[in-house]
């Protein structure tokens, strides 16, 4: 397949090819970052590139850590309806985990044909317990603006905006050591052109051209519409109801990770001549619409098989409800991303908030602690656990037990070497991790 990056060139231009509503602003926010600083986009293509490269030198014996990145959700609101609630960001990172880890309810409706190339891309996200100067946090900020929205204007100034608080924004925490994610009234009340979400993708500072200072390294992050934020969003109707599960920052942190849309942004004429770069990932002529669509089929495929457009994949403009996978070659980009561009992101220098919010981590009992390997498990009857895992501290995964579990006893065994281990549950409203000993 193609590696070609093709760019909108300015907003008004997508208003015209745009199908319904244009979900994601992340071509014209590289745009309009490459017109401010030129060279942009080729940084962007050469670091995709060499993800590339990165990930055809590995072996299939090296092992495959879990990545998990500190989040801080910086909430900028005007209204009280825009400040949501503690629980749609909770409920916003369980989605990225379930989604991130291939743990989503919906993995059953993923097409046979797609099946083998379907992945868990091993990366995790939890809300900072620390913010950069080491004081205890929850991972939520919120700021009250008198800004009525902070959506961009056809040629894409304001961009961003909501990411300054010379703007009347939010300025970035540490973005090498935090995925910062801003909610915001981003759509605006302009019905001609609306976005739900965008973020840059990596680009690294040695493949800058000469005389080209790179962009801020503050303005790096994801940003999402308010009404669309947090899986199960009461706010997600109307319109904004083609992405209530929480999945436009899913499509997001793609992108911030180094995915492009799956159909290759084609400008004019047939899209299947256009590209994302990633094998796995069939031709499309145009995005999905919006639509839930599986009898789609734009594009006739080189190999032994013609396959379908791949709707279910998060880099499309499917509805929430249809959209269910990441390939495998996508997950070797991202994960690539994180060990070449984004290096220290997930080194887990930034500790956990935990889940106290809705759970006191006494609930939790683990018991004998230390063991001989096998423990057991006393989980809350009131909050229904997604998975138990258990990782090394270098963070590679010795078993996991899968399922919707709760007020109950649970067994953990364990065949593995003395000394520190972490037990990770995973809960519909966020994450608790607790330390064991091993003798």
């Amino acid at each position: 397949m193609r590696t070609k990056l093709t760019i909108l060139s300015i907003f008004i231009t997508s208003v015209v090819f745009a199908q319904d509503i244009h979900r994601c602003g992340t071509v014209e926010a590289v745009q309009f970052r490459n017109e401010q600083n030129p060279g942009y986009k080729q940084a962007v293509e050469a670091t995709f590139n060499a993800a590339k490269i990165h990930t055809s030198q590995k072996t299939a014996s090296e092992p495959a850590p879990i990545y998990r990145i500190p989040v801080v959700v910086h909430i900028v609101y005007n209204t009280p309806e825009e400040n949501i609630s503690d629980d749609l960001v909770h409920a916003q990172i369980a989605r990225l985990n379930k989604d991130y880890r291939r743990l989503n309810e919906d993995t059953a409706d993923t097409r046979s044909e797609f099946l083998p190339v379907a992945a868990d891309a091993g990366i995790e996200f939890y809300l900072a317990g620390e913010d950069p100067q080491g004081n205890p946090t929850g991972g939520i900020t919120r700021t009250q603006t008198s800004r009525s929205d902070f959506a961009p204007d056809f040629f894409g100034n304001g961009m961003d905006d909501v990411k300054q608080s010379s703007m009347e924004g939010v300025d970035s925490w540490d973005t090498d050591n935090y995925l910062n994610m801003w909610v915001c009234d981003l759509a605006g009340t302009n019905p001609l052109f609306q976005i739900f979400g965008f973020a840059y993708p990596p680009a690294g500072a040695p493949n800058w051209p000469a005389n080209n200072g790179a962009p801020s390294s503050e303005l790096e992050g994801v940003v999402v519409h308010y009404e669309v934020f947090g899986d199960g969003n009461p706010l997600a109707v109307g319109t904004m109801s083609v992405s209530d599960q929480g999945r436009t920052a899913v499509h997001e942190v793609g992108h911030y990770l180094g995915l492009r849309h799956i159909w290759g942004d084609a400008l004019f004429g047939d899209g299947c001549t256009e590209d994302d770069g990633i094998d796995d990932t069939p031709n499309a002529s145009a995005n999905a619409a919006q639509q839930c669509n599986f009898s789609n089929n734009t594009c006739v495929d080189g190999g032994s098989v013609d396959f379908p457009d791949m709707i279910e994949n998060y880099m499309d403009y499917a509805q929430d409800r249809c959209m269910n996978l990441f390939t495998q070659g996508q997950v070797d980009i991202m994960r690539s991303m994180l060990e070449t561009a984004r290096t220290e992101l997930a080194d887990e220098s930034v500790e956990p908030s935990g889940i106290q919010d809705f759970l006191d981590e006494s609930e939790v009992g683990l018991f004998p602690n230390p063991s001989n390997g096998n423990i057991q498990v006393q989980l809350p009857a009131n909050h229904a656990c997604l998975a138990i895992r258990v990782f090394d501290l270098s963070g590679k995964q010795i078993n996991a037990t899968n399922g919707s579990l709760s007020g109950q006893l649970i067994d953990v065994n364990t065949t593995v070497s003395p000394g520190a281990y972490i037990l990770q549950l995973d809960f519909a409203e966020g994450m608790l991790n607790k330390r064991f000993t091993v003798y």
